[in-house]
């Protein structure tokens, strides 16, 4: 039994259940115990101790794609002199990494680019600084400077906490429970409790499907909408664009996504918390709802195979193999892996959102 598993007993025995949103907060980011505050989560199935492996960490090419978004963003909206670089939860600063890389080959955005990483792990802060020594680190959004900003977000959305609800009765009637996490035979269940009225935001209401079945969940993310409103108001104020990548729905959908991996495996979501990643499916139409009433452009909710496809992966792919004899099968095989519907092409989805007065986005 983990040592946190232990700890959740105890205080739901002397408290009682606790929503799915506050379990998967403490299973990530308890201070002493979270998965994140105690793991590296990174690496590929035959390296020890990782448990899921991202875009940036299969190919470099996913970064060095990004990495010239920006450059060419940068300079069809005027080159400023100062432009903020973000990225949401970096991972290893692998992706970052690649990003500048490939934008060295316009001087002038790198000089121009100041990086900086929103992470709340200090483990991960430790390999970001190895990989970007001159990036700046925030604990969350709300503390990012002023001035026109560049944002990415990959695979950040997924980890942050869901409420979920059941519908109980027929789509007349509002009557809801939340799924919460109770004590059962020295072991941690789900457990459905009554809630009053319609328990999630307007926004979210506008972007479900109707009719809602009996029995139906909805999963709602107050954090998600709290940084997607403050990334939205930032872009409006200052200028500046976001990418935003991760697995998710791209049309109106309800169900239970909350899922979790260890060592590249799913796993129960409740069999060992701080010991397994835990996250949900991103409500992509949710995101581009929120920036639309923040008065930003929107490109349509792409997938990412065809994204990539659009930035030109397969002509990166190719001049990659013709430079490295020998490993044009694992360069094809990463290609695949990043944009083939059977792998991350089609279930990872990407929402570009930019200042009204910003160039188009290019791969949309």
């Amino acid at each position: 039994m983990s040592e946190l598993k232990s700890i959740l007993l105890k205080e739901i025995a002397a408290h009682g259940p606790i929503s799915v949103a506050a379990y998967m907060r403490r299973a990530l980011t308890d201070p002493t115990h979270g998965y994140y505050m105690q793991r590296r989560p990174f690496g590929a199935a035959d390296q020890d101790g990782g448990d899921f492996i991202t875009a940036p960490e299969v190919s470099q090419i996913f970064g060095e794609l990004l990495g010239a978004w920006m450059a060419d963003l940068w300079q069809r909206m005027g080159a400023p002199a100062t432009i903020n670089l973000v990225e949401l939860g970096p991972g290893r600063g692998t992706l970052m990494a690649d990003m500048l890389r490939a934008a060295s080959v316009l001087p002038a955005f790198t000089e121009a680019a100041k990086v900086h990483f929103v992470e709340v792990s200090p483990t991960l802060r430790a390999l970001q600084k190895q990989a970007v020594p001159q990036a700046h680190f925030h604990d969350d959004v709300t503390t990012l400077p002023p001035g026109p900003s560049l944002i990415v977000g990959n695979e950040f959305f997924d980890a942050l906490p869901v409420h979920q609800f059941r519908r109980i009765g027929d789509s007349r009637d509002d009557h809801w429970c939340e799924v919460h996490v109770t004590a059962q035979d020295n072991s941690l269940a789900y457990i459905d409790r009554a809630v009053d009225g319609v328990p999630f935001s307007a926004a979210l209401a506008a972007c479900l499907p109707a009719p809602i079945a009996d029995g139906a969940i909805v999963e709602s993310s107050p954090d998600s909408e709290a940084v997607m409103a403050h990334l939205a108001t930032h872009i409006a104020k200052h200028g500046g664009a976001a990418v935003l990548i991760d697995y998710g729905h791209g049309e109106p959908a309800c169900g239970d996504s909350f899922q979790a991996l260890e060592k590249h495996k799913y796993t129960d979501p409740l069999a060992a918390p701080g010991m397994a990643d835990l996250t949900a499916h991103v409500n992509f139409p949710l995101l581009a709802h929120i920036a639309d009433k923040a008065g930003l452009r929107l490109a349509p909710i792409a997938r990412q195979g065809p994204f990539l496809e659009a930035l030109g992966l397969n002509i990166r792919a190719q001049q990659l193999m013709q430079a490295s004899p020998g490993r044009e099968q694992q360069i094809n095989e990463e290609r695949l892996r990043l944009a083939a519907p059977q792998h991350m092409g089609h279930l990872f989805k990407v929402l570009g959102v930019a200042h009204k007065d910003m160039p188009p986005l290019a791969g949309f």
